[in-house]
């Protein structure tokens, strides 16, 4: 039997959902916009019909986001 090579098995579901959860705990509104946007594009996601786009409301964040002030001082 060989030995399992790490490029070509499956991921371990169980280690993938901890991670995503993980990041979803420490996310802000923008990467959790985006995240939305990703998973309505592959299907994963339905979002109730609203005025403004998935889409829109990521671009707003992000917006929002790089306007705050000190944000460029990092």
């Amino acid at each position: 039997m060989e030995p399992p090579c790490p490029h070509c098995d499956q991921p371990d579901l169980t280690l993938l959902r901890l991670v995503l959860i993980g990041e979803l705990l420490v996310a802000d509104k923008t990467l959790l916009l985006r995240l939305a946007v990703v998973m309505q594009a592959c299907g994963l996601l339905q979002l109730s019909p609203g005025p403004e786009s998935a889409l829109e409301r990521a671009r707003q964040a992000t917006l929002e986001y790089l306007q705050q002030p000190g944000i460029n001082n990092q």
